[in-house]
């Protein structure tokens, strides 16, 4: 379980913004003092303060849209696209890859919620304790399970504080992606090891991606100056808010780096990411996404998340963020 804060922000002419963050509400209510006191601070904060700066950035920013009667992603930069792919990010158990087992049943039950595009994250994978075969045959059976036109990801959990997978490890694992035709792999190493990242960048012919673990700009700058990844991942409810999204993706869009929003948050952060990724030129890399799960809803008074025949969502045209808390 991980502490969400929902902040609802009302001005003197009484227009409502909301944000979201990563962390529990005292922190917000902690951030919301300080930023009251010194609206400069917003961006020039700690690290756990920042998490807690991304609620009031990202209501800032719907305020904003209402004030000026656009969406989010026009005052962004401009909306290039009225819909973005959706990502499923889905646990999946280590099985012995056999037709109707819980590994296929719970895949094929993703496809059949309408995603067309899945990040799948294996139990114990890249363990020492699971045999590669194993893992391999698991690529391969869930590459079998979802076609070959389904972009497909895997997240192996380099952030886990007890994840020992090595450099040698990483490139086999990569190359047996690639094979399979898988989009990208995510965290192959602990998110400091940055040697490790640059050195598989380098080699392998799939994608390589990180950061969800990071927080400060200046570590999105060291990693996109080093060109560690492929793909960034900051959380909108993370890292300051859309306005520091944008910072990052100057940052990264200079080092050829794509960004993908890392979106394990609420159906805020949710609608943030979307105006975020309609602002996006590039097809390959916009995606949002989805933890496919009834609390990405309910706060909202309506769901504007319904998955189209493509597996995409249709970025909400409203002012602001385009959404509505169900309280509201």
């Amino acid at each position: 379980m991980r502490d969400v804060t929902l902040l609802e922000l009302t001005t003197p002419d009484g227009i409502t913004g909301t944000g979201s963050a990563y962390t529990g509400a005292s922190q917000v209510r902690d951030a919301l003092n300080r930023f009251q006191q010194n609206p400069a601070s917003l961006h020039l904060a700690d690290a756990k303060t920042t998490i807690a700066m991304s609620a009031i950035d990202i209501a800032l920013w719907d305020i904003r849209g209402k004030e000026q009667n656009q969406s989010v992603s026009e005052i962004l930069g401009g909306r290039k696209r009225d819909r973005v792919l959706a990502y499923a990010t889905v646990d999946l158990p280590m099985t012995s890859a056999k037709p109707g087992d819980a590994f296929d049943k719970t895949l094929r039950s993703i496809l059949d919620q309408g995603f067309r595009a899945v990040k799948i994250c294996i139990e114990n994978f890249g363990h020492r304790t699971v045999n590669g075969s194993k893992e391999s045959k698991l690529l391969s059976f869930a590459r079998s399970i979802v076609g070959k036109n389904v972009p497909l990801m895997i997240d192996v959990y380099g952030s886990d504080p007890n994840w020992t997978a090595d450099y040698d490890w990483a490139y086999k694992t990569t190359k047996i992606l690639e094979e399979l035709d898988y989009l990208w792999i995510e965290e192959p190493f602990a998110p400091k090891a940055l040697d490790d990242h640059v050195r598989l960048a380098e080699t392998t012919n799939i994608a390589v991606a990180g950061g969800e673990d990071f927080i400060l700009l200046k570590d999105f700058e060291n990693i996109s100056n080093r060109k560690a990844v492929n793909i960034l991942q900051p959380d909108c409810t993370r890292v300051g808010g859309l306005t520091q999204m944008q910072s990052i993706r100057d940052i990264a869009s200079k080092n050829d780096i794509n960004v993908i929003p890392h979106g394990w948050n609420t159906a805020v952060g949710l609608a943030a990411d979307l105006q975020f990724q309609a602002t996006l030129s590039e097809a390959k890399y916009c995606m949002v996404e989805v933890w496919p799960h009834k609390s990405i809803l309910n706060a909202l008074k309506h769901n504007p998340y319904a998955l189209d025949n493509e597996g995409k969502i249709t970025v909400p045209t409203g002012a602001g963020l385009g959404v509505e808390l169900s309280g509201g």
